[in-house]
């Protein structure tokens, strides 16, 4: 098994170069080797920073990305448990809808983005700034590439792929991208707004603040959802209430028709 020091001297890893990607990498070598197993609680963080001289960021940015890679599970307050890539449920994920996504998506980019701002010694700068759609329709496929760059931003190929596996389904799956595209579609100035104050807090390298930013957005996105379903409910409503005016307007004419009838 090679040691942190032969990895740290590397100039990459098959996660990449970066110092979480190298702190990772060691990790998922040990895992992959069965000094820790599924079941196992990885050491504290403590533990880890005394082990390995990094930052706290990389440290959390390392565990980030095994938890990406579906190698271990966190849990506040407690730690990070191997998982080693399987469901302990045996649950379909395969099945689910466009809030549930959008909370997946909000849980992994909210630290992202604060990782791609924040600055350490060891970290490279945030090479481009997100692609922010700023005319036409603000559709599932701009809200894609807006948050793919934004995963660019933090030059971790795992939590870009991670991020990007996301809203491919968002923007792929009928369920998903119709909904997302009708909600954007009466709310698109709002959200084109909050993911330009992604950009500038981005751009301040404000780490609590992109978090905030990010945080806000999905808040956005969510608001559009509820009040696009609130717009389709009130529009069944009134389909409904004026069906049932109809209805009543033909069986009254019909019912004074008989009665003239008779007369």
């Amino acid at each position: 098994m090679p040691s942190f020091a032969s990895v740290r001297a590397a100039q990459t890893t098959p996660l990449g170069q970066r110092a979480p990607h190298r702190l990772a990498y060691e990790l998922l070598t040990r895992i992959k080797a069965g000094v820790f197993r599924e079941g196992d609680w990885l050491p504290t963080a403590q533990e880890l920073l005394t082990e390995f001289p990094v930052s706290r960021t990389v440290l959390r940015e390392a565990l980030i990305i095994l938890e990406c890679l579906g190698l271990i599970e966190s849990h506040h307050g407690v730690g990070s448990q191997v998982i080693v890539g399987r469901r302990r449920d045996g649950s379909d994920t395969s099945n689910f809808d466009l809030l549930t996504l959008l909370e997946a998506c909000r849980a992994f980019e909210i630290e992202a983005a604060g990782l791609a701002a924040s600055l350490d010694e060891e970290d490279e700068p945030v090479s481009a700034l997100p692609h922010l759609s700023l005319s036409g329709p603000m559709t599932a496929e701009t809200c894609r590439l807006f948050h793919v760059s934004l995963a660019q931003a933090t030059g971790n190929a795992a939590i870009l792929a991670s991020i990007e596996h996301l809203w491919n389904l968002a923007a792929a799956r009928p369920a998903l991208r119709g909904p997302l595209n009708a909600a954007l579609a009466r709310s698109g100035r709002t959200v084109r707004a909050l993911q330009s104050g992604v950009v500038q807090a981005l751009a301040m390298r404000s780490p609590a603040e992109t978090r905030k930013a990010v945080g806000a957005l999905f808040d956005g996105y969510v608001a559009a959802v509820f009040d696009h379903e609130d717009h389709e409910r009130l529009a069944r409503i009134h389909l409904e209430g004026a069906q049932r005016r109809r209805r009543w307007n033909r069986r009254a004419v019909a019912a004074d028709r008989s009665r003239a009838d008779e007369a």
